[in-house]
C-alpha cells in the first residue's frame, strides 16, 4: 500500500465514538481502542486453544518515550 494512500485510510478511520470519549477516559486510559482490543482479544481466546507444552517470552525494546506504567529493564 503506498504511504499517502495509508495516511488517508488513517485520517479518518477512528474506533470510538467521540461524544463519549471525554467520560470513558477517565477509567480506561486504552479509551481510544479498547473496544478493537476487546473483540481483539476475544477472538484470540476463541480461536486459540494452547496445548500442554507452550513457552511464553517477554521483550522490553527501550526507548525514550514516557509510559504510563512501570517497567523494569535490566542491562
Amino acid at each position: 500500500m503506498p504511504r499517502d494512500r495509508f495516511k488517508e485510510i488513517i485520517k479518518y478511520l477512528r474506533f470510538d465514538v467521540r461524544s463519549e470519549r471525554s467520560t470513558r477516559i477517565i477509567t480506561d486510559k486504552f479509551a481510544l481502542i479498547s473496544q478493537v482490543r476487546n473483540s481483539f482479544i476475544d477472538n484470540c481466546i476463541s480461536c486459540y486453544k494452547p496445548g500442554e507444552n507452550v513457552t511464553i517470552d517477554e521483550q522490553l525494546f527501550a526507548t525514550k518515550v514516557r509510559c504510563p506504567f512501570i517497567q523494569y529493564m535490566a542491562n
